[in-house]
């Protein structure tokens, strides 16, 4: 049985809270049934103010660093140091930005097998998620699926290392998460709608002009300047999930060996053959580092 909650800490958004918690007990059990995935027992949405998004993303970052920190030598540590402040002061630049205007969910991984979604309400009617009830339901069951992927990993404790370098280098396993939620909540708003949704399709000029504003400044237009996770992280698992399966792709959340490399992310035919050759024959080896 898994406990579903929806806070609204800033006291403002009744009516809202109402709104999600409806939408996540119609989309749990979809979530749960598309990716073959066990819920956690405790599934926490917090509706906050952009301040707080701040200060808890913020320190959800340095626990990644933390975590990494723990596993390397203390003559490391000068360095790790250096990487966790100039990750920090790069994302204060620009949290004002995100929290408050264009980041429409975010969720960190919390003690025991209980994951956070944290959903800024200003930022969801800026950009679009509260104009249709389809963004509304896509964006719920995509932060749901980080709490299903958190649980299968533990909290991504075997991946530690890559999590907190992925701070400031763009790893594997970041496209492999978000492809995967971005799958399912396709596969959800079909379930629900008829027809995938996705907001990432809203033209730019039906949305405020807080957020057109925000979303042309030259930080944001810097930091978008790499790969899209989203997009780039789908194509990498829709042939996936096609040719194996989700049940059997969900092997990847324990299994350092089946996780793509980075030339794979490049090219997702090569992960693909390899695997159906390891699922297929079940002889996967032990755990690799990700490169």
């Amino acid at each position: 049985m898994t406990n579903l909650l929806v806070l609204d800490e800033t006291k403002r958004h009744p009516e809202l809270r109402a709104q999600v918690e409806t939408v996540l007990e119609q989309v749990a059990p979809m979530v749960r049934e598309t990716t073959q995935l066990e819920l956690p027992s405790v599934v926490n949405f917090r509706l906050i103010t952009p301040e707080q998004w701040q200060a808890d993303s913020a320190a959800d970052m340095s626990s990644h660093v933390q975590r990494f920190r723990m596993r390397k030598p203390r003559w490391q540590a000068p360095v790790i140091n250096l990487i966790e402040r100039v990750a920090l002061a790069k994302f204060h630049q620009v949290a004002p930005l995100l929290g408050g205007v264009l980041v429409m969910g975010a969720t960190a991984a919390g003690p025991s097998d209980q994951s956070t979604t944290m959903l800024v309400p200003d930022a969801l009617r800026y950009s679009g998620v509260l104009s249709r009830p389809e963004y509304l339901a896509q964006l719920i069951a995509h932060e749901l699926t980080h709490h299903l992927q958190n649980l299968a990993t533990r909290h991504r404790e075997v991946w530690a290392d890559e999590k907190a370098s992925a701070i400031v280098r763009s790893g594997s396993i970041k496209f492999l998460e978000e492809g995967h939620a971005y799958w399912v909540d396709q596969e959800v708003t079909r379930l629900l709608f008829g027809a995938a949704h996705d907001i990432g399709d809203l033209s730019k000029s039906t949305l405020s002009g807080v957020y057109r504003k925000a979303d042309a400044d030259p930080r944001i237009v810097k930091m978008r300047s790499g790969p899209d996770l989203y997009k780039k992280g789908l194509a990498l698992m829709s042939p996936a999930i096609k040719a194996v399966g989700a049940a059997n792709l969900n092997r990847v959340w324990t299994d350092l060996a089946l996780l793509p490399t980075r030339r794979e992310v490049k090219h997702p035919v090569l992960w693909v053959a390899r695997l159906e050759r390891l699922l297929s024959t079940a002889k996967i080896g032990a755990p690799r580092s990700v490169g």
